[in-house]
């Protein structure tokens, strides 16, 4: 008798798989992956499990616009998370060639510290869906 592994299936989970994606063990709820493993993206995975068209709204938005819109919001999301979206960040500095973190956040408001944290939380989880919507529609 064989064994195997029960693992999560959704419509994201299974384009991911298909197309080969890093993040697809992820999406299937593979509690053995490491190599990617990261709160904030699997909280985008969640989202959009049962809806990944709706990905394709971060070639036009953001992370604010359309699904957190409130400050407090963000920085809970900072403070659970500062590790994995402090990873996302700096893939997203990388991604657009920025050096510095006032580089990467030029163009938002920045008064207080919880701006800063805004802000970051808004680049990373925007481009932690682009990343997505990107594996699934290279073309697009």
């Amino acid at each position: 008798m064989t064994t195997t592994t029960a693992t999560a299936t959704t419509a994201l989970a299974d384009l991911l798989t298909a197309c080969d994606s890093q993040w697809a063990p992820l999406a299937r709820g593979e509690a053995q992956w490491t190599d990617t493993q990261n709160e904030a993206m699997e909280d985008i995975l969640e989202r959009f499990s049962d809806c990944p068209e709706g990905l394709k709204d971060f070639d036009r938005s953001d992370w604010v616009n359309s699904c957190e819109c409130y400050t407090y919001k963000l920085v809970e999301r900072y403070e659970k998370q500062y590790k994995d979206i402090k990873a996302l960040f700096d893939a997203y500095c990388d991604a657009i060639g920025a050096t510095s973190t006032l580089e990467a956040l030029e163009g938002y408001t920045i008064e207080d510290p919880d701006d800063m944290a805004a802000a970051m939380v808004n680049c990373a989880m925007t481009y932690g869906a682009q990343m997505l919507c990107f594996d699934l529609w290279p073309d697009r």
